[in-house]
């Protein structure tokens, strides 16, 4: 829950800020807070035990779906070494996914273009759990290597 904070804050912010100055009628609700609200262009860093950098998930679109689940529209996740070097391990980028930052985890039913320096693919129907360090694409998979080959003979 400690990742969502930031994000549910301005939620909260953006819900309760006056939307104008627009006359309001006898039938109108004012005070009400609505989760089904969507945040905008939204960044949610997350460190590890030793202050550095764990991963940066941002989206240009976020909903909460409960407690520990965010769904992202164009999600971006970039994931870091974790260290003092800060390093860029692997880029997530996916039209539609649900995060749940607190267990470390993202998935989509959609297509994922995954970035390492080693190799890049694509796919679709997707998970990455960031405590096991685990990605698995299982429909429409491809990988490309960006490596070079030495010669067989």
């Amino acid at each position: 829950m400690s990742a969502l904070r930031p994000l549910l804050s301005a939620l909260c912010l953006l819900l309760l800020a006056p939307a104008g100055r627009a006359q309001r009628g006898a039938g109108d609700r004012t005070g009400v807070i609505s989760v089904d609200a969507p945040v905008l262009n939204f960044r949610i860093p997350t460190f590890n035990r030793q202050n550095f950098r764990s991963w940066l998930l941002c989206g240009a679109e976020g909903r909460y779906l409960n407690a520990n689940e965010l769904a992202v529209t164009n999600l971006s996740l970039t994931v870091f070494t974790g260290d003092a070097t800060n390093g860029i391990v692997y880029v997530f980028l996916s039209p539609a996914a649900v995060a749940r930052p607190d267990d470390g985890e993202v998935h989509g039913p959609g297509l994922l273009r995954l970035v390492a320096q080693e190799f890049e693919a694509t796919g679709e129907d997707w998970t990455y759990d960031h405590r096991e360090k685990k990605i698995s694409i299982r429909k429409n998979v491809r990988v490309v290597f960006h490596a070079r080959l030495k010669p067989l003979f």
